[in-house]
């Protein structure tokens, strides 16, 4: 199994991981903390964690399969940013960081957007 499979499907474990823990806390979490309205934000934030921690397997998957590959890679690598930006910065911006660092947010989305794309990429112009 080559570094980059075992990375990109380690990562995804640990964030699948985390996710489960975090949609516990999510509902199981204080009502003070987490309003309704907060509530939905963070569920949205750990499902996108979990299609794209789901990813990172597939991710993994394919580059021990397909060989090196720039653009598998670079797909694992906006996958992994766009989840710690996006849901990392949604989770922290509910616990109390800033609402200025809100407006980051959305790059996170873009980038694992772009993820799927650059993947797909990676997938057609695969050697093997």
């Amino acid at each position: 199994m080559s570094t980059d499979s075992k990375f990109f499907i380690t990562i995804g474990c640990v964030l699948l991981a985390a996710a489960g823990a975090l949609a516990a806390f999510g509902f199981h979490g204080p009502a003070d903390i987490l309003t309704p309205e907060k509530r939905a934000s963070w569920a949205w934030a750990v499902e996108m964690q979990f299609y794209h921690g789901g990813g990172l397997l597939i991710v993994g998957i394919l580059a021990d399969r397909l060989g090196k590959s720039w653009f598998i890679r670079g797909a694992g690598l906006l996958m992994i940013a766009g989840i710690l930006i996006f849901s990392g910065l949604i989770y922290a911006q509910i616990l109390g960081l800033p609402k200025a660092f809100g407006e980051i947010v959305p790059t996170g989305g873009g980038m694992m957007m772009l993820s799927w794309i650059v993947l797909a990429i990676g997938v057609l112009t695969a050697k093997r």
